[in-house]
């Protein structure tokens, strides 16, 4: 599925990621990117000023040794420095000094530029992850379930920081670099159209070369990478996620191998990619090797001694900027390519997303009045379909939920139970009909009264914190909120657990909840449900992996809630749902009959069945 994702989009992305990427930028930052460019550029000037100073200085001291006259373009400079007077050993120090001050401090500004815009485009990465956590948030659990949990994982973390830092910060370097080798390739040609020639087709054809050669490589490692990335990181949290059954199976060792040969052919690209890196270098160290030599022979076989002395100083010295220049522009474009699979997902998100709003901010403080709401549900004619099937899984629903009532929603698997409890809470948005908590829509309701409604899911996820951590999940830390954790936690039947505990309810409880048995984490999860005081309480199997006193225990705290607190509870369990005020009882998307238990039991013959089957 991962291949596909990406190589589905790879010939429209090689073409646009750089425009792409750019338009992940407001105006104003668009503008600064340039600003940066510019200066950039005209920091170019210093390198072409030290590189020909060096030159003279090469021709002055010849020309000095030899007791030659020197050139009317050292008298020149001479002259405008007003060192003409001065001893040659004077002059040369002079000279020798300003060539070295100005590249060193074109050295100096570029490392300040390039820290600021490494740094600009670090926090713009940190903010446009949370820009897209925050329009994903926004979603439907449709839209958010499109992808898996890795591919999402690495859209808003890796694939970010390739869009931001990998492809914008590489793109201003190669706009300086190329002008650098504009600007001193223009310079050499005034000073000597041989040396401007030689040096121009030297470096060009070595650049053109090693891009060739390795930019359709570089791009498929880079897809190939961005592949393995999310492969190995998917295949890790399967085996983590079903350890017990690996092991009763006895297949531990199929996911560790399976596991070992993604790494392993990840650390092979990862290292092909350094290597390739070090071809360039080496490269381009025996290009001004060979390029010294082929000037020094061109120059002494038909210029005097100070004038081939000059030339290959210039020479010299402008290889040692126009050679790293050249890496760079050929490991950036190489950047750009690589970039193409490892940005792909992150960009394919950002247009899926592009016109969707962030989530509302909302305050931190624990709502624990809920006046104003009623909690009260009504469902008209509400349908829903998944995308790419035929028929509805819940099929025109009519329902009201009255204020105070305990209800049950039951029915064999696949009836369309949880689809619609999905509705009621909002993740999802009905195929037709409509569905109303305190006479607005369930996301409404819950933006207007947060902490009004709650629900607790069959598999409850517990963090890697404490126990407190977990029952305020969400919220900051606050010793305020003491109070009201523990009276969660006696509700979920957990205070006599906690108080065994030596650090109470600041009690790690391990990566998802490692340390505590699979009741305590269901009692965790209601106990969770029960912190803001919630109006509308909804549960789904809430009490599957608790023993039959315990279930008890926590179904009768459940049913004292009854008339200022509504329920709705998923349950397999009949004995669970014996005391409701009304039982909902679904069939293939429909309801098929409502009533009290009982009266269900004379409906429905299966329902009779069950009960029986269970001594009721």
């Amino acid at each position: 599925m991962v291949s596909s994702f990406l190589r589905a989009r790879r010939n429209r992305l090689s073409s646009s990621t750089v425009m792409r990427s750019l338009r992940v930028l407001t105006k104003r930052e668009r503008y600064l990117i340039i600003a940066v460019a510019i200066i950039q550029i005209c920091l170019s000037l210093l390198d072409l000023a030290g590189v020909l100073l060096v030159g003279l200085l090469g021709s002055l001291a010849i020309t000095g040794v030899a007791n030659s006259n020197r050139g009317d373009r050292v008298g020149q400079v001479l002259e405008f420095l007003k060192i003409e007077n001065l001893p040659l050993q004077n002059q040369v120090a002079i000279l020798g000094l300003i060539a070295a001050s100005t590249l060193i401090l074109k050295t100096l500004v570029s490392l300040y530029f390039t820290r600021r815009t490494l740094y600009f485009l670090s926090r713009r990465s940190a903010q446009l992850s949370s820009i897209l956590i925050s329009k994903l948030l926004g979603q439907s659990l449709l839209r958010i379930q499109e992808r898996s949990t890795q591919q999402t994982i690495y859209a808003l973390t890796n694939g970010v920081s390739t869009i931001t830092v990998g492809v914008l910060g590489t793109l201003i370097y190669l706009i300086s670099d190329i002008s650098l080798l504009i600007i001193l390739t223009t310079g050499l040609f005034v000073v000597d159209t041989t040396i401007a020639f030689s040096t121009l087709f030297i470096f060009s054809l070595i650049g053109f070369l090693l891009y060739k050669v390795m930019h359709v490589r570089v791009r498929l490692l880079g897809n190939r990478q961005a592949e393995l990335s999310i492969e190995s990181s998917e295949k890790l949290m399967e085996v983590l996620s079903s350890y017990r059954e690996l092991v009763v199976r006895n297949r531990r060792y199929f996911y560790s191998n399976q596991f070992g040969k993604l790494r392993l052919e990840l650390s092979n690209i990862m290292a092909e990619n350094t290597f390739r890196q070090n071809i360039s270098k080496y490269v381009m160290e025996m290009t001004i090797v060979f390029g010294a030599l082929l000037i020094s022979a061109i120059q002494f076989s038909t210029q005097t001694a100070p004038h081939a002395i000059a030339v290959l100083a210039i020479f010299l010295a402008a290889s040692t900027r126009i050679g790293p220049a050249v890496l760079r522009v050929q490991a950036g474009l190489l950047q750009i390519k690589s970039s193409v699979g490892t940005a792909g997902p992150t960009l394919e998100l950002i247009e899926v997303l592009g016109s969707e709003e962030s989530i509302e901010k909302v305050l931190d403080t624990v709502q624990t009045d809920h006046s104003g709401f009623e909690p009260e549900i009504k469902l008209h004619e509400v349908s829903f379909t998944y995308p790419g099937n035929e028929n509805p899984a819940v099929d025109n629903v009519n329902l009201e939920i009255t204020t105070g009532s305990v209800v049950a929603i039951v029915g064999s698997s696949g009836a369309g139970k949880t689809t619609l409890v999905d509705l009621i809470l909002g993740v999802l948005t009905p195929s037709s009909g409509e569905v109303s908590i305190s006479g607005m829509t369930p996301i409404e309701a819950v933006r207007n009264w947060p902490g009004a409604l709650s629900y607790v899911p069959q598999d409850v996820v517990i963090t890697n914190t404490t126990i407190s951590g977990n029952v305020t999940m969400g919220y900051p830390a606050d010793e305020s909120h003491v109070d009201l954790i523990k009276k969660a936690l006696e509700i979920a039947q957990l205070s006599e657990f906690v108080s065994t505990l030596k650090n109470g309810i600041e009690t790690k409880v391990g990566d998802r909840g490692t340390s505590i048995s699979g009741g305590q984490r269901q009692r965790l999860g209601i106990a969770r449900a029960l912190f803001t005081l919630p109006r509308l309480l909804i549960l789904d199997e809430a009490t599957s992996a608790l023993d039959g006193a315990t279930e008890a225990s926590i179904s009768e705290s459940i049913q004292a809630l009854r008339g200022n607190t509504t329920v709705v509870m998923i349950a397999h369990r009949l004995s669970t749902v014996r005391e409701v005020d009304r039982v909902i009882y679904m069939e293939n998307g429909r309801v098929a009959a409502v009533g009290t238990f009982d009266e269900v039991r004379k409906q429905i013959p299966d329902f009779d069945q069950q009960a029986k089957l269970m001594g009721l």
